[in-house]
């Protein structure tokens, strides 16, 4: 049993040792400064691949060996032509720093060397932000033509709501290059389907339900629209009769018809549930039932709806005037109908 202690005791010893040796070989002691090695000569608005640059480290435990980098241990200036200073600084625990010398080479030209795939657009549509097809080359001295990536460029000159041939432009590095693309405007409007409802009563809002309006488009498929109220004009719901209504999308319109139909008479279906008062007391309209009868230009377009009792205009009725058989009546717009109550001490 102590012979177990003893060996465990070693074993432990034995690993932190080993784990110690391997601290040392991790860590960095220092950077051969004079080893360092990068690429000469970079295009002007281009990072370096830390790929290309190779720079020495001496470790805690003396072995001599190649230090990775990464994009975000090199800094220099890459927008401005000429002799610059790259500084590369790398280390885990300890941070250190080596630099080399290199020469941004000047941007000469850019230009399109493939348009973008989609150059027609309908006024209002956004293009796809990356410009599927789109390829810019730049020309930089003594480095020849290389592809520009477009995360790099600033594109302008695009105009959803303007119809009509436009100038891209893309900036580089102070340089520029363009390609022109079309934005057609809507030709017409057309109601493929007018809403399921057609008719209406006075006071009843404008259902949409059912429509169905496309655009067209020069060198476009035919596109359904999406119509809301806002798109809507020329609905009256307290004026009877037929009415145009007016839909505008992209500065065309299309139109279809309503009619409102008018009341032409009231029917007391059903008198309130109570109709006998003692003097005093307010009057009571629960139950009452009230409908109306509607038509159109068209006689035999009719309608007969409930009436909702917040509707109901009541006139005659007086809680301090003792009697039997008072008549109380019920007006909207123009048209009566009466039912009695009685009044008691």
């Amino acid at each position: 049993m102590k012979n177990l202690k003893f060996l465990t005791i070693g074993s432990i010893v034995l690993i932190v040792v080993m784990v110690l040796a391997g601290c040392a070989s991790m860590q960095l002691s220092h950077l051969e400064t004079d080893t360092v090695d990068g690429p000469r000569q970079v295009r002007q608005g281009q990072d370096i691949d830390p790929r290309l640059i190779t720079v020495w480290g001496i470790y805690r435990d003396g072995s001599r060996r190649v230090v990775n980098v990464t994009s975000s241990d090199i800094t220099f200036n890459k927008h401005t032509p000429g002799i610059q200073t790259v500084k590369v600084r790398v280390g885990f625990f300890t941070s250190q720093e080596v630099s080399f010398e290199t020469e941004v080479m000047a941007l000469r030209s850019l230009t399109v060397a493939s348009e973008p795939r989609v150059t027609l657009f309908k006024q209002g549509q956004d293009p796809d932000p990356a410009w599927p097809g789109l390829e810019i080359r730049g020309e930089w001295d003594s480095m020849g033509s290389h592809v520009v990536s477009l995360s790099d460029c600033e594109i302008t000159g695009y105009m959803r709501d303007q119809a009509g041939r436009q100038t891209i432009r893309i900036v580089y590095e102070g340089l520029s290059t363009t390609f022109n693309i079309d934005v057609r405007s809507m030709t017409s409007l057309q109601i493929a389907q007018t809403p399921s409802k057609l008719n209406y009563i006075q006071g009843e809002p404008l259902d949409l339900d059912g429509l169905r309006v496309m655009g067209v488009w020069e060198g476009f498929p035919t596109e359904e629209l999406e119509i809301t109220m806002s798109d809507i004009t020329g609905f009256n719901p307290n004026n009877v009769g037929s009415q145009r209504i007016s839909v505008t999308k992209n500065e065309r319109s299309a139109d279809f018809s309503i009619e409102v139909l008018a009341l032409t008479s009231i029917v007391l279906e059903k008198p309130p549930t109570k109709t006998d008062y003692k003097v005093g007391e307010p009057l009571d309209l629960t139950g009452i039932l009230v409908y109306g009868n509607y038509t159109g230009s068209d006689p035999t377009q009719r309608r007969t709806e409930l009436i909702p009792e917040d509707q109901l205009e009541v006139q005659g009725y007086e809680p301090n005037r003792i009697g039997r058989q008072q008549r109380v009546t019920i007006t909207v717009r123009n048209q009566v109908a009466n039912f009695f109550v009685n009044i008691e001490l």
